[in-house]
Parts: structure tokens; C-alpha cells; sequence
């Protein structure tokens, strides 16, 4: 059966135009009357004008919703790229990369404005229309919908700003340039609230609903979305004294979706399938972002050398290093700590197959398309490397969410959809487990049910993986715990967040490790240094914004 929670591919709609200071005031682009009386064109584009500011990201095309050249993942090819700026110093309150601000305070006054004139929409002018009746059955779900996106848009402020100003009416401009900041421990209440008050109203699935559209909002989508809320609330960075009862909240919400995975249709599945044309119907997905079919993602991370090529976010030798062998789970750095002859030896040989789906290596056929398909060079001097401008600067290319059968030629090009992934089932066994440890105090606990090693293990023992299993406990697991979690989800958006939850930025940001391969073949490391400063745990606010409303303050350090 095809599952429709997933990719969002009907909302690539126009993002709207706001007038506003702070994005909080209502916009003067639509006939207001027109649009509540209009269904089609008038109140559902408006729904769907909110969805669309999920994929309104930093980076374009480019990035695919990434971060992962401003961690240890990845280093990003072109020094001009924009996201290297967070690792060199570049931003600043004048330069904040202001994105997730005003995207989401511009969903935000969308939504309170919505909710607030739905009441009073009519569309019983319309009630001779075949559609009459699915339109009344949809416009029943829509304030639901809404108040599940802005629960959305306060997390991503939340686990970005930290404190932010907690808005749920619509404002006058004088209103919205006096608002003040609110605590982070009530902005993470307002949305487990709104998701529990909400959730019992969402559907399963659309299947069953008008028209089957794909990637609206479920109910399992606001489960998810209230779990990682309440992990990243107990986490060192929100939570500075260690409360356990964070934790123990953290813990019941995530065993709360595992628990009802099987009757939602939701399951493990094999690795390299949570992504290329055909992932928005993937059991394993609860909500991701869905694009229609083209090739600007595979233009800006295939290799140099591959025509149309740019190479992109090239995985680090940081990332390889972490990657663990299937017959005793020694990782790649401890076994070879030193220098490599790839003419020897095959260094790579019964790694985790999960390397081999996310990362493209020297010699590796690639792309798979059969016009564009070689062997990829990538020693000095080699096809796909240095000294060619823009070739990889870490030795690696990227394969994940990649699809490798798009052809980039001038002539005869083809196109793939494209889904990234925000929710998928196999992040919520890693965040059971993180929550269950800290909560319990022990990686073998049985007080919920599954141990945080048991809910590890079921991701390693996936049978297109097979990995030795999780046994440790204490410092040992948590150090085992944050590699396995950098392996599963590399790519997806999560160590930016993640490294900064933990406040452990000085432990993973400050250096990386990047090969060097020589014409002889020879694999060696050196070290990139980047610039890390406590105060990069939390975004500036943006200085346009505290200029407007004095009553705003920064963030620490900026």
C-alpha cells in the first residue's frame, strides 16, 4: 500500500510576500473577502502558502536542507560557498543567516490570522459545486493543519534562537516591534501542548480522506514532532541541571511512537531506499520535504570532472573515520590510524554498508548512470581532483540522497523527484535510546520496556546492515551512541543540531580530518582548522530585527 504521510509535493506553491516589522502583521496581497469565500484557489492555497514556508531554505538547491559542510560531515567544495561561513567567522548580527527567523515568523502570523478568520469563512455560495461537499470535509482539518505548522516553526525557532517572543494572535506593528523573548522552557510547553490537543484530530493517513493528498500534516507527525522537542529540551544545552524528569518525558514520547509504529504502518526499512525517486512512499518516513523531478541536486554534488558537476558537500575523513567494521565493530580510524597504500590494500573493505551507501571514494563507478558512469579519481592529479578548481577537498564525494541515475549532459538530461527526510521511524529508536539512558542512568535499564542498547540494536541488525551489536554502557556507550547516531543520520540534518544540544562544539567542530591521496596512491590525513566560539550554540538575532523592537535582546556573545 502506497503511504501518503510523507512527501510534501503538492505545496511547492508560491511562498507569500509580508509587509510587516518582525513578519507578525497580516499581508495586504490577497482580496480578503475573495478569499474567504473562494475554496480552491482562495482558502486552501492559503493552508497550502504556510506549508510552503517548510521548504523555504538557507541555501537553495544546493544545500537540500543541509547544514552538514558547517560540521564534521562535510566540507563544502567552493570556499565562496555561503555555509562556510559558519565555520570561518562569517556571520554575525548583520550577516545572521536570518532564514529560519523570518520564514518562520512569517508561517507563524500566517497561521494565527488564519485560524482566527476561518471561523468566518463561507463557501456556501459554492454548495451546488460537485466538490461542495470534500471542500466542508477538508476545511475541517485545515485549523488543525495549522496549529500543527506552528507548532513546527516555534521548534525550529526554539532549538535555533532558544528564548523567542511566543506569539498565537495576530499584531499591530506597534504591537510586534514591543514583543518580548519568552523562556525556552514555556515555548517547548506551548508546543507539546498545541501537539497533544491536536494530534487525536490529525489523521493516520490522507488515504482515507479527500482526495489522498500526499505530505499534510498526521497524526504521527505530531507525535514525532512533540518527541524531538522534548529530547532536545532535556538536553545539556536546555537543560543545564541534568533534570531527569526532562529526560523520563523525552523517554515516553519516543516509546509512544515505537510502540504504535506497526499499527500506523510504519517500519524499518532497508537503508538505501530512505531516499531517491520513489522514498516519499517508503514505510519508514513520517514527513520529509518533497520535490518534484529535477537534477539541480545532483549538479551541485557530483564530482568535478562529471559533466555539470560541482561537487558540493564532500564528506570528511572525520565522517569515515567513524564508520565501524562488521566483524568486530572497530572503527575505521582505530584500525587504520596512520597512513594508507590504496595500492595495497583496500582500507574500506567490510566497513558498515552504510558508508558505502553515503559516501563516494576513489575508484568507486559513479555516477550509475550508464551516459555518465566511471571510475571515480580521486588522487592528485586524477579526473575528478586537484588541481582542478573545485574538486573535492576532502578526498570524498557525497552519494546520499544523490540519485546517481540523473544525467547532467548538455544534451538528453534527466530528472528524479527528491524527498528529504524531517521525520522518518529509525531517528526515533536512536533519540529512545538517548532519552531512555539518561533518563535510567544505564544503556541496559528495562524500566521502559526496551533497553537503550535493544533500541540501538534494531537499526544495526536491519538486514541490509548487520552490525555487531551495541553492548556497552556508561561513557563508553554515550561516546559508541553519538558515532552510531552521526553514521545512522549523516546527511539528515541533525549533527548541526545535535553537536550543539550537547554542547560539545569545541569536541567535534573546532578541527576535522580530510584525506589527501598522492599520485602513488598514498592515503594520508591533515587537519582543517575552523572556528568555533561558545556563543555559535544559538543564532544572532537578526540586528534588523533588534533595531525595529528595542525590547528584543541578543543572544549571548553576539
Amino acid at each position: 500500500m502506497k503511504l501518503d504521510r510523507i512527501a510534501i509535493f503538492i505545496l511547492a506553491c508560491l511562498i507569500p510576500a509580508s509587509c510587516v516589522d518582525l513578519n507578525y502583521t497580516e499581508e495586504t496581497t490577497r482580496d480578503e473577502e475573495w478569499t474567504y469565500e473562494y475554496f480552491e484557489n482562495g482558502i486552501k492555497n492559503m493552508v497550502f502558502d504556510v506549508y510552503a514556508q517548510v521548504y523555504n531554505n538557507e541555501f537553495g538547491n544546493n544545500s537540500a536542507y543541509f547544514l552538514a559542510s558547517a560540521t564534521d560531515e562535510a566540507q563544502y567544495a567552493l570556499e565562496t560557498g555561503a555555509v562556510n561561513n559558519y565555520v570561518n567567522g562569517g556571520w554575525s548580527p548583520a550577516n545572521p543567516y536570518s532564514n529560519i527567523w523570518t520564514k518562520s515568523y512569517t508561517a507563524i502570523a500566517d497561521v494565527c490570522m488564519y485560524l482566527e478568520k476561518l471561523d468566518e469563512a463561507d463557501i456556501t455560495e459554492w454548495q451546488y459545486n460537485p466538490d461542495y461537499s470534500l471542500w466542508v470535509q477538508q476545511m475541517e482539518l485545515f485549523p488543525y493543519e495549522l496549529r500543527f505548522l506552528r507548532a513546527y516553526f516555534y521548534f525550529e525557532l526554539f532549538r535555533t534562537y532558544g528564548d523567542v517572543p511566543l506569539v498565537t494572535t495576530t499584531l499591530t506593528n506597534a504591537q510586534a516591534n514591543s514583543i518580548t523573548r519568552t523562556p525556552a522552557d514555556q515555548i517547548v510547553k506551548f508546543i507539546v501542548d498545541e501537539l497533544d490537543e491536536i494530534a487525536p484530530y490529525l489523521p493516520v493517513t490522507y488515504l482515507t480522506e479527500v482526495n489522498s493528498e500526499v505530505g499534510r500534516a498526521t497524526r504521527i507527525a505530531a507525535y514525532a514532532l512533540k518527541a524531538r522537542t522534548l529530547l532536545y529540551a532535556a538536553s545539556p544545552l536546555f537543560n543545564p541541571t541534568g533534570d531527569k524528569s526532562k529526560w523520563e518525558k523525552a523517554a515516553e514520547a519516543c516509546k509512544f511512537i515505537l510502540d504504535n509504529a506497526g499499527n500506523w504502518g510504519l517500519k524499518l526499512s532497508a537503508y538505501g531506499s530512505l531516499w531517491g525517486h520513489d522514498a516519499f512512499y517508503n514505510p519508514e518516513l513520517i514527513f520529509g520535504l518533497g520535490r518534484g523531478e529535477d537534477n539541480a541536486f545532483e549538479m551541485a554534488n557530483y564530482p568535478v570532472g562529471v559533466e555539470n558537476g560541482s561537487s558540493g558537500n564532500c564528506p570528511t575523513q572525520s565522517l569515515v573515520d567513524q564508520y565501524e567494521f562488521q566483524d568486530n565493530g572497530e572503527t575505521f580510524r582505530s584500525r587504520y590510524p596512520g597512513s594508507i597504500d590504496l595500492s595495497v590494500v583496500n582500507p574500506y573493505e567490510g566497513l558498515d554498508p552504510r558508508f558505502a551507501l553515503t559516501v563516494v571514494k576513489n575508484g568507486d563507478s559513479w555516477p550509475t548512470n550508464n551516459a555518465q558512469k566511471k571510475a571515480i579519481e580521486t588522487f592528485t592529479g586524477g579526473f575528478n581532483a586537484s588541481p582542478k578548481y573545485g574538486a573535492t577537498p576532502t578526498g570524498y564525494y557525497l552519494r546520499k540522497y544523490v540519485d546517481g541515475s540523473c544525467v547532467t549532459t548538455a544534451d538528453n538530461q534527466t530528472t528524479r523527484r527528491h524527498t528529504w527526510i524531517i521525520f522518518r521511524l529509525g531517528e526515533f529508536y536512536l533519540d529512545y535510546a538517548e532519552a531512555v539512558f539518561n533518563a535510567t542512568g544505564s544503556a541496559n535499564d528495562a524500566t521502559y520496556g526496551l533497553t537503550a542498547n535493544e533500541a540501538v540494536n534494531k537499526l544495526r541488525e536491519r538486514a541490509d546492515i548487520q552490525m555487531p551489536k551495541f553492548t556497552e554502557d556508561g561513557a563508553a556507550w554515550v561516546a559508541r551512541y553519538e558515532r552510531e547516531r552521526l553514521v545512522e543520520l549523516a546527511f539528515e540534518n541533525h549533527r548541526f543540531w545535535d553537536v550543539r544540544r550537547w554542547k560539545k562544539g569545541p569536541e567535534y567542530f573546532r578541527t576535522i580530518q580530510v584525506a589527501n591521496i598522492n599520485s602513488s596512491l598514498q592515503l594520508t590525513r591533515s587537519t582543517v582548522n575552523r572556528q568555533w566560539d561558545d556563543k555559535y550554540y544559538f543564532y544572532p538575532i537578526p540586528q534588523t530585527e533588534l533595531k525595529k523592537n528595542p525590547n528584543l535582546t541578543q543572544n549571548q556573545g553576539w
